[in-house]
């Protein structure tokens, strides 16, 4: 039994208020030569599922909250792989994706979706089968799920997590050790903070521009779309492909959204590493950062580069010591207060002001050497959860030579994005050029 940390632990909080879980889905070739039952398919993902320690776990909450919740092994469950024979076309397998319900409403942290019979895939020149990994965001960020689901599908398993040790195996001693310990914790969280506050850099204004109609509410509507190009069509002027999506969107989203373009931002998780040698690191290791799309520059090159310079800088600034010495203060926060955050968090009144339009998921998930079935894989794609802030999110994903923008979108924004991915249609087809 282990401890979550802070940040996975937050994950797991608010998965009980709102929907936060991540999807990693495969799309495969299904050569006539290698016909699969529904049971073979099931069979050889629980098989790779058996060997993977992060998919034999469960969470179990500390009464009130009063301590930090703990991972308890599990065996891996009947349902974790559900085969769903089809046939299906591939806006049909995103429509089921878009519906699936919440990880938590059923106790599990992950299954697995496997669609049979799928036309319409990109690059397949016939049928194709298409696997979606649902996995809870405390289980990782969009690196580590990203390497859990890379070996479900034939690559290598990922690093050991190093989650820390319990205070107590009893959760009701947990719980009482837990309240007990509030102010001790509380006062070693300040004084971490007091640290963070001497360390803390001079850093640019963050950035801060008025709501677009992709900033309500999403409500209850899901809708999804993907584009899948090749990775030298987004690389503009030979920088990383993250840049290059930005400076496209960049060309998009102010007419589509009726805003200035001067104001144009996105909202980007940027991964960071702390101490590798640490004894204890959390699963999710990102955090946001609001960045200019600078669409007010004509030449996409260009744009493309201020934007890369940008990412760098945010990048950096992940890894100064003050934002490690305000992460490690936040980290000693006491369980109790860190839920109660989370809960009112997602009950405050909506910002004035937001850091992006949209919020863009950017992940390179290694080679194309990933299989089922005896098909090899031909495209991966994500679909960053929607918040009460974003109506709109972007996942940037490449496996191989493909890169797929995945778009999902709720709330006004649902009722028209087939208009949206036409407009992003001509802006990379023009990027080909």
């Amino acid at each position: 039994m282990r401890a979550l940390a802070y940040a996975d632990a937050a994950m797991y909080w608010a998965s009980r208020i709102a929907g936060n879980d991540q999807f990693v889905l495969f799309a495969f070739d299904a050569p006539t030569s290698s016909r699969r039952t529904a049971p073979d398919l099931v069979g050889e993902v629980r098989r790779r599922a058996a060997a993977l320690a992060d998919l034999h776990l469960v969470v179990e909450s500390v009464p009130g909250d009063l301590d930090y919740p703990r991972w308890v092994p599990a065996p891996v469950r009947d349902d974790a792989v559900v085969v769903r024979a089809g046939p299906y076309e591939w806006s049909g397998v995103l429509a089921e994706v878009a519906g699936m319900s919440r990880l938590h409403d059923h106790g599990s942290l992950w299954r697995v979706h496997v669609f049979d019979r799928v036309a319409g895939v990109h690059g397949a020149g016939g049928g194709a089968r298409v696997a979606v990994f649902q996995v809870s965001h405390a289980l990782g960020d969009g690196r580590r799920v990203s390497s859990i689901a890379r070996a479900l599908f034939g690559g290598a398993p990922p690093e050991p997590a190093r989650d820390g040790p319990v205070a107590a195996a009893d959760d009701r001693i947990a719980a009482l050790r837990g309240g007990a310990m509030i102010g001790p914790h509380l006062a070693r969280a300040t004084a971490r903070g007091l640290i963070a506050w001497s360390r803390a850099e001079t850093e640019p204004a963050p950035v801060s521009v008025s709501p677009t109609r992709a900033n309500a509410t999403p409500g209850p509507i899901r809708e999804l779309r993907t584009l899948t190009v090749p990775a030298a069509t987004v690389k503009v002027g030979g920088r990383s492909v993250t840049a290059g999506v930005l400076a496209i969107l960049a060309e998009v989203l102010p007419d589509y959204l009726a805003a200035r373009p001067g104001d144009a931002c996105a909202e980007l998780t940027l991964a960071f590493d702390d101490d590798p040698s640490a004894e204890v690191l959390p699963r999710n290791r990102f955090q946001t950062a609001g960045i200019g799309l600078h669409a007010d520059v004509a030449d996409r090159a260009r744009r493309a580069g201020l934007i890369a310079d940008d990412l760098s800088a945010a990048r950096r600034r992940a890894h100064s010591p003050g934002r490690l010495a305000a992460r490690r203060a936040a980290a000693s926060a006491p369980a109790a207060l860190a839920s109660a955050a989370v809960r009112l968090g997602a009950d405050a009144p909506p910002p004035a002001t937001v850091s992006g339009w949209t919020v863009v998921s950017s992940v390179n998930r290694g080679a194309a050497d990933l299989s089922l079935a005896g098909g090899r894989v031909l495209l991966t794609a994500g679909f960053p959860a929607l918040s009460r802030m974003h109506s709109l999110t972007h996942g940037v994903h490449g496996i191989g030579d493909a890169v797929t923008i995945s778009v999902c979108a709720g709330g006004p924004i649902a009722s028209d994005v087939d208009d949206y991915l036409s407009v992003l249609v001509n802006a990379l087809n023009s990027a080909q050029k």
